[in-house]
């Protein structure tokens, strides 16, 4: 499973596994798995906003190439944004195409949605 940087808090670190649990249940509900998810972050980083101060967390999953193909946003308030590439054809629902799964919430709850598109 993941490593999670020596800097990222216990919190952080339980709301990304909550995170990446929550990504990965979403394509197993329909019978997709990406072994990428299980991968470790090729960069993490903390970001301060310039007009509040606030703390986020930013994590990238990076293709081989260097491409972004993934990301998780743990913000100092709990929430949550990831989204990862799945690009692939749909396999209960022909004729779409899933751009990429996305979650978000925070500490009470997660949601979590797949980003399609109808194929030509």
């Amino acid at each position: 499973m993941m490593a999670v940087a020596a800097d990222t808090s216990a919190v952080e670190a339980q709301r990304i596994r909550r995170t990446r649990a929550a990504l990965k249940q979403t394509l197993a509900d329909i019978k997709i798995t990406l072994p990428g998810l299980d991968a470790d972050f090729s960069d993490m980083e903390n970001r301060a906003d310039p007009f509040d101060g606030s703390v986020t967390l930013f994590c990238h999953w990076r293709d081989p190439h260097n491409n972004l193909i993934g990301s998780v946003q743990v913000h100092d308030s709990g929430r949550i944004f990831a989204e990862y590439d799945v690009i692939q054809n749909h396999p209960t629902k022909p004729g779409w195409f899933i751009e990429a799964v996305s979650v978000w919430g925070d500490d009470t709850a997660l949601r979590s949605e797949l980003r399609m598109m109808p194929l030509p």
